[in-house]
């Protein structure tokens, strides 16, 4: 039976220092983001079926033009691994991107509902959720093949409100996967093997409602798309933190990464807040660059 989604408890604001990289017209809906080989960015803008290419000064081009609304990124190679699909339209599907914007269609994957936040786990290996089904999928980038590793009801929904998704972002940390869940307010670590399987799902922090999020060696950044804020967490999920809202940019806040070259940085995309504007009136899209003092956990690269 559905119930309400579960709720957010605000943290105490502690904000960091910030600045816009870039910015879009209100109604451009920025999904996700990944660093690629050269150092630029690549952005998922959901709503357009288009990829973005940005630099760190904020130089921004229209990189690629997808065939169905694109999710999460990943890395790969010199271009990009795009998640892409629509809610009710299976079987979505993982696409590639090369540098000159060209786009390849690589993988169909069955019995899929929403795959949505996308990460590698080792150099041959990604791993995606499905937020509806309530899924973590492995995609092998060698054999262009899928499987479910993992099938648990708290990576799923809770309510039927369409614009909150469950099992939402994911990333490794040190022998874990950690997940958001998005209707439950939820963040959860599963065990990760060194072959990359997983198991043993826990709960580690509540009443968070995250999007993406990114990890350090001393904690998580998770952002809070509709509540307008990122918020930092300890390993274990504990001592919630906001180091950044509304004033800082933040809002609809959807993902977060850290970049090789600028240590201590953190960057996080923006819709504006077009799900939930603050105080009724979207705005701008943007990239903001939050100092945070602390280098990201290493992405592995995947070849």
């Amino acid at each position: 039976m559905s119930q309400p989604p579960a709720t957010q408890q605000d943290a105490r604001l502690e904000p960091v220092p910030h600045r816009v990289v870039a910015s879009w017209p209100v109604g451009t809906f920025i999904e996700n983001i990944a660093v690629l080989a050269d150092g630029s960015f690549a952005l998922s803008v959901h709503n357009q079926r288009q990829l973005l290419r940005v630099t760190r000064d904020g130089s921004s081009r229209l990189w690629a033009e997808m065939p169905v609304s694109p999710a999460g990124l990943v890395a790969f190679g010199d271009g990009v691994l795009a998640v892409a699909g629509e809610i009710g339209e299976p079987p979505h599907k993982v696409f590639q991107v090369n540098a000159a914007g060209q786009v390849e269609r690589r993988l169909s994957v069955p019995d899929t509902a929403f795959l949505n936040g996308f990460t590698p786990i080792s150099a041959t290996r990604s791993v995606t959720v499905d937020s509806l089904k309530g899924r973590i999928i492995e995609i092998d980038v060698v054999g262009w093949t899928s499987r479910v590793l993992m099938e648990d009801e708290r990576l799923g929904k809770i309510s039927d409100e369409p614009m909150l998704p469950g099992a939402n972002g994911v990333k490794p940390g040190d022998g874990c996967l950690y997940i958001t869940n998005t209707d439950r307010a939820l963040v959860l670590c599963a065990e990760l093997s060194s072959r990359g399987d997983v198991s043993r799902l826990d709960v580690i922090a509540e009443a968070l409602r995250g999007d993406d999020l990114a990890a350090d060696a001393e904690g998580l950044y998770v952002t809070n798309h509709i509540h307008n804020t990122l918020t930092r967490l300890d390993p274990d999920g504990g001592n919630p933190l906001a180091i950044a809202d509304p004033e800082q940019g933040m809002p609809g806040s959807t993902a977060c990464v850290f970049h090789r070259d600028d240590p201590g940085a953190l960057y996080v995309t923006t819709t504006g807040g077009l799900i939930m504007p603050l105080n009724g009136v979207p705005q701008k899209a943007k990239l903001v660059r939050l100092e945070v003092g602390a280098a990201g956990r290493p992405l592995p690269k995947l070849h």
